[in-house]
């Protein structure tokens, strides 16, 4: 890949950049920029790549475009069968995890909270070639976004998330449902529990209301599963065509998502900031593409199965939707599930497999 060889060379003189791959797509872009300067963006005027915090107590990051690369990569030979995920039964923590789950039950059964995505974050002392790391995760990963982001302020933050937060051109908007969570196994037809179903109706119906008055009255999809990784969630597509604000106000109205935060959004982003027991930075904020291309589009992504490499450590962040129902131990057992999509390019990257 010549195109890495360059962004290896960047990386040497400790400047920000960007690279990333669109899912199911095989061209491979990178934005270089050639000074220290963080960027921000001040009303989404701007262009470039952009990486957004959870909240509102960091700046939004622009990767200034001074020098584009693109290259194609033939998937089909980068592609490789991974074996069989492990649970890491090493994971700590779960004491604490479950009296956070069974504090923010209690909230829901006050009707305090609809719904609230709690979450936790697994650190790993180690330095593993990022480089490396990335090029596992794209072949892993063909049907995610995939991004490898590099800025001194911040550290390294890589992920391959599946879920879209916005797709934005002049004549068109699109966005995705989704929640609940299965690990892929030998079942063909995948059966959903009540209460996945319900979390995800939820998060539609607030994209459906966040939606209104923005665009037309939005195309919505039955709910489908969609793998990413070595899960299954459920997603429904949701499009209005005219629309009638900028890229900003649609965000603006989007972000947080249910599928992130919760239900009542402030009061379940309130909940999180006092009992999560950590701040989230930039993880489940949003990412990707601004007033980009020859069309000015702009293609957005939430930042989840990512990771932060961070002064020799390297930090893995995962979460679960908790709804009436939801069931502790369960939820435990669905975050170690999550974590394995980046724990296991973790051990694969650390013990030169790939």
């Amino acid at each position: 890949m010549q195109l890495l060889s360059q962004l290896k060379e960047h990386y040497s003189k400790n400047l920000p950049f960007v690279s990333y791959r669109k899912p199911h797509s095989d061209l491979y872009i990178a934005l270089l920029q050639k000074d220290l300067k963080l960027e921000s963006i001040e009303d989404f005027a701007e262009s470039g790549f952009i990486m957004a915090p959870f909240a509102d107590d960091l700046p939004v990051i622009r990767i200034r475009p001074d020098e584009v690369l693109e290259e194609r990569l033939n998937m089909d030979k980068l592609a490789f069968p991974f074996g069989q995920f492990n649970e890491d039964a090493e994971q700590s923590g779960k004491a604490e995890y479950v009296e956070k789950v069974n504090r923010a039950l209690e909230a829901i059964q006050s009707k305090a909270l609809q719904k609230v995505v709690l979450s936790r974050k697994i650190t790993k002392d180690i330095n593993p070639d990022p480089f490396y790391t990335f090029q596992i995760m794209l072949r892993q990963f063909p049907e995610a976004f995939c991004y490898f982001l590099h800025h001194p302020r911040v550290g390294i933050w890589m992920g391959a998330s599946p879920e879209v937060l916005l797709k934005h051109s002049k004549d068109r908007i699109s966005t995705v449902s989704l929640a609940g969570t299965q690990k892929v196994g030998m079942v063909k037809d995948v059966v959903w529990s009540a209460k996945e179903l319900r979390e995800q109706e939820y998060v539609t119906h607030y994209i459906e209301q966040a939606l209104k008055g923005l665009a037309d009255s939005p195309e919505v999809s039955d709910p489908r599963a969609v793998r990413a990784g070595n899960l299954l969630h459920l997603e429904s597509r949701i499009e209005a065509s005219n629309p009638r604000v900028g890229v900003g106000q649609f965000v603006k109205e989007l972000h947080p998502t249910p599928a992130v935060c919760g239900i009542p959004v402030d009061e379940a982003k309130a909940f999180l900031q006092s009992y999560e027991g950590y701040p989230r930075t930039y993880y489940t904020g949003y990412l990707g593409e601004l007033n980009w291309g020859d069309n000015n589009e702009s293609h957005l992504f939430v930042n989840l199965r990512c990771m932060n490499f961070l002064d020799n450590q390297v930090h893995v962040y995962v979460g679960g939707g908790l709804v009436e129902g939801s069931d502790p131990e369960l939820e435990w057992q669905e975050t170690v599930h999550k974590s394995e999509s980046m724990l296991h390019l973790l051990r694969n990257s650390m013990v030169g497999l790939g």
